[in-house]
């Protein structure tokens, strides 16, 4: 018989286990092993002790294991694995579970955002999370308790208990509509006999036999299979907040409770019937929104899990598995077949085929060898290799793109944060509305103003509305990421189909960013020769981030220069106590055909010109086709950047480009932009430099490109994750079928509403055609928002 893991409980594998303290401990995989391992570096021993018991629903946990998982929040050396400072605060991301529809968002962001020390609070419903910024050091503790009270579920991400939560929950959902289905069918089979008036004539027997049955059948869909309507319509009056599931509640208890009295006064309508049916369909909509959520929320997850717990460090020549986290710049790691790398780094020695399917859904490897840059969540397929740590996990590609998945989660669209501020109202005329329809048809009996009442609570309710705007976002944030954009800006997202023109960086962007230097021609006469000078260039470019600084990385340093200084235009540096700068090249192109196009550099030893370099950055391949598929968009494109004329001009023709500019600064770039702006409409910016933030911020939609500097991701409310530019072409064609999605479903919700809820008034509804009518709109607009998440760009 196989022993447990001591980390999370199942089955430990065969020969593997973690040594601490002299005892070697069963665990079940390598991620409970760097797991466990990180929290005994830590000194958290005592979370094992702290987590006795096995978890159980929500709700109905133990006391020992709802203490133990709040105690986590109370541990600022577990916070830390899943927090970022920004300038607001601490932001740390957490899991929720419990979550049914926006109304809980709302919820639960008023009920956590009067915490003291909380700066804000904002909850994405399509991946269950909370992104909460704070600046004191118990309001974690305090949301998760508070939340807890209200009866959530709050964990840590990649906590064991809340992937069972949510597993639990998934299987609750399909277990309750399971019951709804058979017991709505069953209980609508025992009604059509009284319906149709088969004991009309007599036979009182028979009928009030049918009615029993039907309240057995009725009875456990309502309070069993309807529960979560109940626990939420709770949830919101004890927080002085009514949410959607408030009518809907009180529409079943009203449905049954009616039906009951009817049956025992003898009364000549029972609704057992329409409110096992009003159950299946709400629990239908509902779990084709859940399995919605977790297709989008698999996406961001596949991110997320594409760095491993435990990495080998190679010191001295001796290997030892150590946690991810301890991992800093200069270390040197092995990485063997199968295995993913943590950091991004560079290779050392070996060969190998690495994929980043993870980070690119490139699935084809591409093979690496000594000097070649490697990023976090690459897979080696095959072979080995020592690469060199650029820094540690949190610097990586991979976790910057965590923080950027953070802003998008926490910033919905305006229309759904308005949503969230008028559904407690929402509900309040729903509920007036039925009291008046109540008093309408008083006068032809209470029997017939309490069935037009019910039918006005379930008709009204505003699932649909609810659902229309989040959940076609959250499927176009899916669909983005599948072609290859991550979007950190939703609102981004949706702006670029009101875009009226592009700007342009040109190296790096519309370039390849690989310069080589093609001609080099000596000036005047310094006494130097050609090589002196290419050696003198490559001391003063070494440590230049520009790519252009790139081009001389294979020629030799010059050893006598020294106090390299890097400028904003080039760089410069003293040798043997002379001032030797490097810039552009300030007079007019006088290259013949062969560097016409190409960028010229100037090599000065006091001031004096010594040496002219022209280096060459050919476009990218795909660039041709994605600038003639924006300008079909009657997008007016334009190129801005800090090279000299000549390239920029030449670029510029080649591609086609409106207008373009050189020798522009970073301020200058931004200038332009917000020119245009003010002249034309919204613009959109593309780039991948640091001298492209400013320009980026100002931008109506702001794209960086994969090798984009980390200043300019930031800056950036779209990032594209594949190398080059090809899923530029599919945003504005994206952008629209999401905002049509949109429009789709608020169109059907309010054309719904507007139809049903007057009709219901007037007593033209039943209670039954109530429920299907509100349950047909919530479905309608679920499917809609699913085709959005499976759509396929036609240049895909």
């Amino acid at each position: 018989m196989s022993s447990a893991c001591a980390h999370c409980g199942e089955p430990a594998a065969p020969e593997l286990y973690v040594e601490q303290d002299a005892q070697r401990l069963p665990v079940c995989c390598p991620g409970c092993a760097g797991a466990m391992t990180l929290v005994h570096e830590l000194g958290l021993d005592n979370y094992y002790r702290l987590r006795t018991g096995r978890a159980r629903p929500h709700g109905g946990d133990e006391p020992g294991e709802r203490e133990r998982n709040l105690a986590l929040f109370r541990m600022p050396e577990l916070l830390a694995e899943h927090e970022s400072v920004t300038p607001e605060g601490r932001r740390l991301t957490l899991s929720l579970s419990g979550l049914n529809c926006a109304a809980c968002c709302w919820l639960i962001e008023k009920a956590a955002a009067d915490i003291p020390g909380v700066v804000s609070v904002g909850t994405d419903l399509a991946a269950m999370e909370l992104t909460l910024v704070y600046r004191r050091a118990d309001a974690p503790a305090a949301v998760a308790e508070r939340l807890d009270r209200l009866g959530y579920g709050v964990t840590l991400p990649g906590d064991p208990r809340g992937r069972a939560l949510r597993r639990r929950e998934q299987r609750r959902l399909l277990g309750r509509l399971a019951l709804a289905g058979i017991g709505a069918m069953q209980a609508m089979m025992y009604s059509a006999a009284l319906y149709i008036g088969a004991f009309d004539d007599g036979d009182q027997v028979y009928q009030w036999l049918f009615r029993l049955v039907g309240l057995l059948i009725a009875t456990p869909v309502v309070f069993y299979a309807g529960w979560p309507f109940f626990q939420g319509a709770w949830r919101g009056l004890r927080a002085g907040s009514p949410g959607m599931d408030l009518p809907v509640a009180l529409a079943l208890s009203l449905a049954w409770g009616g039906s009951v009295v009817n049956m025992v006064l003898g009364g000549e309508h029972v609704y057992f019937d329409s409110a096992a049916m009003f159950v299946f369909f709400l629990l239908l909509s509902r779990w084709l929104e859940q399995r919605q959520r977790h297709r989008v929320g698999a996406a961001w997850q596949q991110l997320k899990d594409a760095l491993p717990l435990l990495v080998r460090r190679s010191t001295d020549g001796d290997e030892q598995w150590v946690t991810s986290r301890g991992v800093v710049a200069g270390d040197l790691l092995r990485l063997g077949q199968g295995e993913v790398l943590p950091v991004d780094a560079v290779v050392v020695e070996g060969q190998g085929q690495v994929a980043q399917a993870a980070l690119t859904g490139e699935p084809l490897p591409r093979r690496r060898g000594p000097g070649d840059a490697v990023q976090a969540g690459g897979r080696l397929l095959e072979g080995t290799l020592l690469v060199r740590a650029a820094g540690p996990v949190g610097d990586s590609l991979v976790a910057r793109i965590a923080d950027q998945v953070a802003r998008a989660r926490s910033e919905p669209p305006p229309m759904v944060r308005d949503w969230r501020r008028v559904a407690p109202l929402f509900t309040v005329a729903v509920l007036a509305l039925a009291a008046l329809t109540f008093g309408l048809h008083w006068a032809a009996g209470p029997a017939r103003a309490f069935e037009h009442a019910l039918a006005v609570l379930v008709v009204t309710c505003p699932c649909a509305l609810a659902l229309a705007v989040p959940l076609s976002v959250s499927g176009g944030l899916g669909a983005a990421l599948r072609h290859g954009v991550l979007v950190a800006s939703p609102g981004q997202l949706l702006a670029v189909t009101g875009l009226r023109g592009v700007l342009f960086d040109k190296t790096g962007t519309l370039t390849s960013g690989h310069f080589r230097v093609i001609r080099h021609q000596p000036l005047g006469d310094g006494g130097h020769s050609e090589a002196v000078l290419l050696s003198i260039a490559a001391a003063l470019e070494r440590h230049h981030p520009h790519p252009l600084a790139r081009a001389f990385d294979a020629y030799p340093d010059d050893p006598a220069l020294a106090d390299a200084e890097v400028l904003h235009q080039g760089a410069r540096g003293r040798r043997l106590g002379v001032l030797w700068r490097i810039g552009p090249d300030p007079f007019d192109d006088a290259g013949n055909a062969a560097t016409r196009g190409a960028t010229r550099l100037l090599l000065y030893e006091n001031e004096q010109p010594r040496l002219r370099l022209w280096l060459s950055d050919e476009p990218r391949p795909e660039a041709a086709a994605v600038t003639r598929a924006l300008g079909a968009q009657g997008w007016r494109l334009r190129l801005a950047s800090g090279d000299g004329e000549g390239a920029v001009a030449t670029l510029a023709d080649t591609l086609g480009l409106d207008d373009w500019r050189a020798r522009q600064t970073p301020e200058q770039k931004k200038a332009w932009l917000e020119r245009l702006a003010a002249e034309e409409g919204p613009q959109m910016m593309v780039g991948d430099g640091i001298n492209d933030a400013p320009a980026l911020l100002a931008a109506s939609v702001s794209v960086a490109t994969a090798d984009a500097s980390a200043l300019a991701r930031k800056a950036a409310g779209l990032y594209l994750l594949k190398p080059g530019l090809a899923p530029l072409a599919a945003l504005p064609a994206l952008a629209r079928r999401v905002r049509r999605g949109i429009r789709q479903n608020l169109t059907w919700a309010l054309a719904y509403n507007l139809t049903a809820v007057p009709l219901a008034v007037a007593g033209l509804v039943p209670p039954w055609a109530a429920a299907l009518g509100m349950s047909a709109s919530s479905l309608l607009v679920t499917v809609n928002a699913s085709r959005i998440a499976r759509w396929q760009s036609s240049s895909s």
